[in-house]
């Protein structure tokens, strides 16, 4: 056994260093697309970011399936990005949403460097596409790809700032740099825009700025927090320059997410407080629609068919219906700061649990009594009691896939919702929601609901009788699976206990391609070779 361990130890050593250089090769000629399409200085400033990069990208990409190049592919990649970017700025990047946990469903990663519609942008779009098909992206090309899709962002807020200055009347910023007075201005008129999100481009971007900020901002309840914010910010020097101003902003902007954040918790709060069972995860619809009734708040007045394409209810019993918690607080209609790339919606906290779980497995999958082991021990978890239909759940799931329970498919997913189903939001099978933008819905019909409709299910939850235990719960579970990368999993490499499973041939083989190497000539990589080498890492 030790034998058949050390013999495929020398051969994955013997074989792995031309694979890992020509992935070099290929890094190294992506970055010099970049910088060829953006630019010497902005191919300086991703390069930067690299590193970062890798070591957020780490646990998840380590825990994904990879090809025999250790490369992801196109549906894995987006996964990583999606979390990545919800990890670093709370950004719901639109071309990065699962929209559903079907892989065949996902767009590819690299959609967001073509939203420019620049011919540089494209020729780059494209240089990353031809990677991904053809070899995949192992963690330094899928850093670069990330890096340079968070510059190109980087860059839409130049675009604002800029925009934000005309709006203020200041064409070209005076090179003392601007009052703090005049500074104040147009930082007020760029987070009016990117609170509020502004839906043009060009010449009348600047004017939707000034009409945001005088007809519409004030319809957002925390603007006076932002304007102190900013307020504060410009108190201790009396001029500012335009780079002084961007660093001021990408704090604000931090800060902004960090007080949305505050009134999701707010919102969760609330609605944990009128569950139909203590830890359900699940509010009665005439509750949730009592504090705008009886009270007269603005929140929970979404209408009943924009919650239910959105994914929000669970009407598993058609005489109760139920908002989820999760999903609600996921819904578009919490979202702000809605841009042509990303909007910034409360955090998916199950998220959290998915990073805990790829950092300590490292792993696609992990058989069911070691996720029961992992889980249990997470600290939201204490005092929790896992019951038999849990465990029975999980079980069915490794059956499903052979004896393993995938992390990144939807019945791991759906397990997940029903052990903390405060946190993690159902995933409904690709189809059954259409998820449409609070805005977008509202095209189409309206998105709130009107007293009267309100008032109805107030009525009819009156009269009915819900099923108010453990098992009602699972009232939504379905057996369809749907894979991040189904073809990735599918060409997953046994685990190493399966290597000691080989025949006793098959390791004198291996022994024999070991020897036969070493009896080999060995090639002089000194000089030149080795000076390409080390410019291509």
């Amino acid at each position: 056994m030790a034998f058949i361990k050390i013999c495929l130890a020398v051969l994955l050593t013997i074989f792995h260093t031309p694979v890992a250089r020509h992935m070099r090769a290929n890094g190294h000629n992506l970055m010099l697309e970049v910088q060829s399409s953006l630019g010497f200085q902005r191919s300086q400033a991703i390069q930067a970011r690299l590193a970062h990069m890798e070591e957020v990208l780490g646990h998840t990409f380590n825990a994904l399936p990879r090809n025999s190049r250790g490369a992801i592919g196109s549906s894995a990649a987006t996964y990583a990005l999606h979390r990545l970017f919800l990890q670093l700025h709370g950004w719901q990047m639109k071309d990065l949403q699962p929209g559903s946990s079907s892989g065949s469903d996902r767009r590819s990663p690299t959609m967001t460097l073509a939203l420019g519609a620049s011919h540089a942008q494209q020729r780059l779009r494209d240089a990353f596409e031809e990677q991904l098909t053809k070899h995949g992206l192992d963690l330094h090309s899928l850093a670069m790809l990330a890096a340079t899709i968070e510059n190109l962002v980087q860059s839409k807020a130049e675009q604002l700032l800029n925009a934000s200055f005309q709006a203020a009347g200041i064409f070209a910023p005076p090179s003392p740099g601007l009052s703090s007075e005049d500074a104040l201005k147009v930082m007020e008129l760029y987070m009016a825009g990117y609170v509020l999100g502004v839906d043009r481009t060009g010449p009348s971007l600047a004017n939707e700025l000034q009409r945001l900020l005088d007809e519409e901002v004030m319809t957002y309840p925390r603007w006076e927090e932002v304007r102190w914010m900013l307020l504060d910010a410009t108190k201790e020097k009396l001029t500012y320059v335009v780079k002084m101003m961007s660093s001021i902003l990408q704090v604000a902007e931090r800060k902004f997410f960090g007080m949305e954040e505050q009134a999701c918790q707010s919102l969760q709060d609330q609605l944990q407080s009128m569950e139909d069972r203590p830890g359900s995860g699940r509010v009665l619809l005439k509750d949730f629609y009592g504090p705008a009734l009886l009270s007269g708040q603005f929140e929970f007045t979404e209408s009943v068919s924009f919650l239910r394409q959105a994914g929000v209810l669970d009407e598993s019993d058609t005489a109760s219906p139920r908002v989820m918690i999760p999903n609600y607080l996921m819904a578009d209609s919490n979202c702000l700061a809605r841009s042509d790339y990303f909007a910034v919606c409360c955090s998916d906290q199950c998220e959290d649990f998915m990073d805990r779980l790829e950092a300590l497995l490292q792993a696609p999958s992990a058989p069911p009594e070691r996720l029961l082991e992992l889980v249990s021990g997470f600290p939201e978890a204490t005092n929790m009691t896992f019951s038999g239909e849990l465990t029975r759940r999980l079980s069915q799931v490794a059956e499903h896939h052979g004896g393993e329970v995938p992390l990144h498919g939807r019945l791991f997913a759906q397990w997940m919702h029903h052990t903390f189903p405060r946190t993690c939001p159902f995933p409904h099978v690709a189809g059954t929601t259409t998820r449409e933008s609070f805005l977008a819905f509202q095209e189409k019909q309206d998105s709130y609901a009107n007293f009267e409709e309100m008032k109805d299910h107030l009525k009819a939850g009156q009269w009915s009788k819900p099923l108010l235990t453990e098992t009602s719960d699972f009232g939504m579970w379905s057996e369809v699976e749907e894979l991040v990368d189904p073809e990735g999993h599918k060409n997953f490499k046994p685990r190493r206990e399966d290597w000691e499973t080989l025949s006793w041939s098959t390791c004198c083989l291996l022994a024999t391609l070991v020897g036969f190497s070493a009896t080999l000539p060995r090639k002089d990589i000194s000089g030149r070779s080795s000076f390409h080498d080390k410019k291509m890492v």
